[in-house]
């Protein structure tokens, strides 16, 4: 009988945690090693059930890995990548988590060697109000896992990451790295530099005692800042520096906008500025519930159940087709 696949998961909060339930379904044929700095998360996902075993050493935890996905926060993708870079067994893919990519596969590049390989990912995934503990199998079930391979990323590296990402339960979505972060800087990195700003300028009134006390879920939905600390968050925005401001721009134009509607009187546009707001919101809204993205069919023509599925069926570790050590990431 081969030998099971090892994936290793190194950071074991919800997203990490939940990708270890998902990859147990095939538990006769991969073992799932867990990693994460604090220890009481280590033992949760191996409580949950998340993980056949957690190793509090990082390079113990790595160094078998045929597959390693990194959950982690983009503030500490580059200190773990010089941590493993040497320490990776040959052949072995790696794909993040973080909603940076241009940055992360920059570092991959000036850090890894040629016998490992990068492929730079980011669930989109709706995770209000969960943690660690509320981890499941199916959190990225049918959802869109972006993958931003560089260029020259051997194309059996990038199919198997694929596989691994469908192995989740979720759908790859192909872009480049900085067309990723162009897009995630309106979408991630924007809001929560707005709901900063927001809490800033209010907080700073002399109001603020009393005007604390009117906010309710307007306040709460506006000023939602998702990243998990202030540093996490910094890092956020500022790896993607230049797409942020860009969007900042674009922010703050169109506020001004707003504002001279109201100076003017125009009701009417201000009206129709909401209406069409509202109607964006909601087809929005629909297609994210739905997952169904249909007016722009973008996902490339890649195998649906690849090297990864195949090798589960029993062809050990991928040997029917290994990336090519000597082609640059």
């Amino acid at each position: 009988m081969p030998d099971k696949l090892q994936v290793t998961i190194v950071g074991l909060g919800l997203v990490g945690a939940s990708a270890g339930l998902a990859l147990k379904r095939f538990e006769d044929k991969v073992t799932v090693v867990g990693h994460d700095k604090t220890p009481s998360l280590a033992a949760q996902a191996k409580a949950l059930g998340a993980v056949d075993r957690t190793e509090w050493n990082l390079i113990n935890a790595v160094s078998d890995a045929d597959r390693i996905l990194l959950a982690l926060p983009v503030s500490e993708i580059r200190d773990t990548l010089v941590a493993i870079a040497g320490e990776l067994r040959e052949g072995c893919i790696i794909v993040d988590t973080a909603d940076a990519k241009a940055a992360v596969m920059r570092w991959a590049e000036e850090l890894l060697p040629a016998t490992a390989h990068m492929v730079g990912g980011h669930p989109i995934l709706v995770v209000e109000n969960l943690n660690a503990e509320d981890a499941r199998a199916d959190l990225f079930e049918g959802k869109l896992f972006c993958l931003t391979p560089a260029p020259r990323t051997d194309d059996a590296a990038v199919r198997l990451a694929a596989d691994l990402v469908e192995a989740l339960g979720a759908r790859p979505f192909f872009l480049d790295p900085l067309e990723h972060d162009g897009m995630a800087a309106a979408v991630e990195h924007l809001p929560q530099v707005m709901a900063g700003a927001l809490l800033k300028v209010t907080r700073d009134s002399s109001s603020w005692q009393d005007m604390r006390k009117l906010a309710g879920s307007q306040f709460y939905s506006s000023t939602l800042i998702t990243s998990e600390d202030a540093r996490a968050a910094t890092s956020a925005v500022t790896a993607n520096r230049e797409q942020t401001v860009r969007w900042l721009g674009e922010i703050i134009a169109e506020l001004d906008e707003w504002r001279q509607r109201l100076i003017e009187g125009d009701d009417e546009g201000l009206g129709r500025a909401f209406e069409q707001a509202l109607e964006a919101g909601r087809r929005w809204l629909n297609a994210q519930t739905r997952g169904d993205w249909s007016e722009r069919p973008d996902l490339p023509d890649l195998p649906t159940a690849g090297i990864f599925m195949r090798s589960l069926i029993g062809f050990g570790r991928f040997q029917d087709k290994q990336p090519d050590a000597k082609k640059k990431r």
